[in-house]
């Protein structure tokens, strides 16, 4: 097993009978029911499932936390149900290579945990990654989570899609995309490319939001070669200070 393939979660999934193509059976704020979001989700799921078929190495991490004030219930719970619901009577085996990983509060967390998850099973680093998420994200996840960790972008693939925001017309579609790229921008590059990790700021004040069941990961624990890493993250170190702890723990 070599090749790690990441599912950002970006939801909770309550069940129903139409497999998540009802709006109503998502936990939705209002800018991902603009663009239909569920059903990118559906696709990103379906996606990965997929690249597991293809490559019988792969291990699939899905990852997303307890966000939700409205359930207990993980995000990466909640796609891990939904893809045993959409692939149902395939092939068992490829299931025995999905696990979840229930402590992610933001797509850094989302990166670095998924590959402690793959630590955790086969005690070693995965050699390919593979993100199946967002295309405006891509930015973000490969030139800005990868890169502040050490991570080998020629070995970091990534699988895009894109909202759908189908009731628009072609003007108005346009101005949704012009507006959602300037805000990944805004909330999202430009604070990374100020706080790598996000140890800090507004960045560590939107994964408080995102824990309202008051989780902690057990990651220092479990992948002793990264303590030094998540003690300069809860300490707030600076950039290089907390990058510096990666120094070849890869290798």
């Amino acid at each position: 097993m070599n090749h790690l393939v990441i599912l950002p979660c970006h939801s909770v999934w309550l069940g129903g009978d139409s497999k998540g193509q009802s709006r109503d059976e998502w936990i939705l704020a209002p800018f991902q029911i603009e663009g239909n979001d569920h059903l990118c989700f559906i696709e990103h799921i379906t996606a990965s499932i997929e690249l597991l078929q293809r490559d019988p190495g792969a291990l699939l991490v899905i990852s997303g936390g307890q966000t939700k004030t409205e359930t207990p219930l993980t995000e990466s719970e909640s796609y891990a149900t939904l893809a045993q619901n959409l692939f149902d009577g395939s092939d068992s085996s490829v299931f025995s290579r999905v696990v979840t990983e229930k402590y992610a509060r933001d797509s850094m967390e989302n990166v670095i945990f998924s590959i402690c998850r793959f630590y955790e099973e086969y005690h070693k680093y995965p050699e390919k990654v593979t993100v199946v998420g967002f295309e405006f994200k891509r930015n973000r996840f490969v030139n800005h989570h990868f890169a502040a960790l050490l991570w080998p972008l020629e070995h970091v693939e990534y699988v895009g899609n894109c909202p759908d925001p189908r009731e628009y017309n072609d003007e108005e579609r346009a101005a949704y995309f012009d507006d959602l790229d300037a805000c990944e921008y805004k909330f999202a590059v430009q604070c990374f490319a100020k706080d790598w990790f996000g140890a800090t700021g507004s960045l560590l004040k939107k994964k408080e939001t995102r824990n309202p069941h008051g989780q902690r990961h057990t990651y220092s624990a479990s992948n002793a070669r990264l303590g030094a890493f998540f003690r300069a993250v809860d300490e707030q170190g600076a950039n290089e200070e907390i990058q510096e702890s990666l120094q070849g723990v890869w290798n």
